[in-house]
């Protein structure tokens, strides 16, 4: 199963299909220099839309694909890349490949 996260400032799109959540978390993740600048908040954040389209649970563990959709101009950094990839396995996905959006 793959499942897309569309990482915007404070805000996150999973869509698996043709289903799709958008999700706000109660803290803000995103900083003045970095999208996710606080990562707890992102990870909750992430959790509950992979919930809600019902693609983690017991034997459940998607492959996701990662884009961050702001704040990646020239491309990322290692530190970004590697914050990305921990995100998405924390939030539960067995493999995580990040994508940028082509302009």
């Amino acid at each position: 199963m793959e499942v897309i996260a569309q990482i915007y400032p404070d805000r996150i799109v999973v869509s698996h299909g043709e289903r799709q959540t958008a999700l706000s978390p109660s803290t803000p993740f995103t900083t003045r220099r970095l999208l996710v600048g606080n990562f707890s908040p992102a990870e909750q954040c992430l959790k509950q839309g992979l919930n809600e389209l019902g693609c983690i649970g017991l034997f459940k563990r998607p492959r996701l694909v990662i884009q961050p959709m702001a704040m990646c101009e020239g491309g990322l950094s290692e530190i970004e890349e590697r914050c990305l990839m921990e995100l998405g396995l924390s939030a539960g996905a067995r493999d995580v490949r990040i994508q940028l959006a082509r302009a």
